[in-house]
């Protein structure tokens, strides 16, 4: 019903605004977009132009910088602009957008990836506005990586057993009702490198790992439909490694995964997998979060 767009206003923000946008206008959704500052600069007072001189600045900047953005956001989208809320905030970024999301109803919240550099080797997605994201918001989070040429279709949503990652599972056949989804459990067989026919070895392993997954999906309330609709794929190797070559390899669109509840720390909220997976992923990822934890008891 509701999509919330944060958006830093660059330039690769785009590709997160497109995909917003189709995804709103694919569901009839009300389209909300957020732009937070921390301190109001020159470089907030455009969108894609450059900024007025300071004798031509109006006192109320924060108006001239919501004009300015509306302006842009009409090039790129027309009249759809108008039917879009646009909230210019100062303060904190992830204390104001979750915020916003509460106050608008926001099913699901979409961010571009934080920040890439000219020689970096990969792209770094974790950046400090989206990690605080991922540990404050309790709705989905969609991080965009690409453009948005089409609606996603080639989605791989990854599964550890764990409630997390049936919450995951349950989010991507609510959201994708209609496309195959193809769900990626990759372990590692111990002990490899000291028997005699390691291939046999970690089939064994796939086989016992094939029984989980049949475990674990019957764990789970499943139409014969939405059944019909997964394609396992279970195989032997590091989880960051095989879900970027799968897709690399496959052309997949879209990576569902699941996170724990509240924590302190990243890796609480996350996992060590979860994290290296968003961080070498070369496609979008939409982060779902499990249930939250209660706090023990004294």
């Amino acid at each position: 019903r509701s999509v919330l767009l944060a958006t830093d206003l660059s330039a690769r923000g785009d590709r997160a605004l497109e995909r917003a946008v189709e995804i709103a206008a694919g569901r009839g959704a009300h389209l909300v977009i957020v732009h937070v500052f921390e301190e109001l600069e020159e470089s907030t007072l455009t969108y894609g132009r450059r900024p007025a001189p300071s004798w031509r600045r109006p006192p109320d900047t924060v108006a001239m910088a919501k004009l300015r953005i509306r302006q842009g956001l009409r090039a790129d989208l027309g009249d759809a602009v108008e039917k879009a809320t646009v909230l210019i905030e100062e303060g904190e970024p992830a204390q104001v957008i979750e915020r916003v999301a509460a106050s608008e109803g926001a099913d699901l919240v979409i961010t571009g990836i934080a920040r890439e550099g000219f020689f970096a080797s990969r792209p770094v997605v974790l950046g400090r506005t989206v990690e605080q994201l991922l540990r404050r918001l309790p709705m989905p989070v969609l991080i965009v990586r690409n453009r948005a040429r089409s609606a996603y279709q080639h989605i791989v949503v990854t599964t550890d057993f764990s409630e997390p990652s049936a919450y995951a599972l349950q989010a991507a056949l609510r959201y994708f009702p209609f496309q195959t989804l193809h769900v990626l459990h990759a372990f590692e067989a111990p002990y490899s490198g000291l028997v005699s026919d390691p291939h046999r070895h970690a089939e064994g392993f796939r086989e016992a790992n094939a029984a989980d997954l049949e475990t674990f999906l019957t764990s789970i309330v499943l139409s014969e439909d939405d059944r019909r609709r997964l394609v396992a794929l279970i195989e032997p190797g590091a989880p960051h490694q095989l879900v970027r070559e799968y897709v690399r390899e496959q052309g997949a669109d879209l990576v569902v995964l699941g996170t724990h509840g509240r924590g302190a720390m990243l890796e609480a909220i996350l996992g060590s997998t979860a994290k290296s997976i968003l961080a070498s992923l070369p496609c979008d990822a939409l982060v779902v979060r499990g249930p939250r934890q209660r706090a023990p008891r004294e």
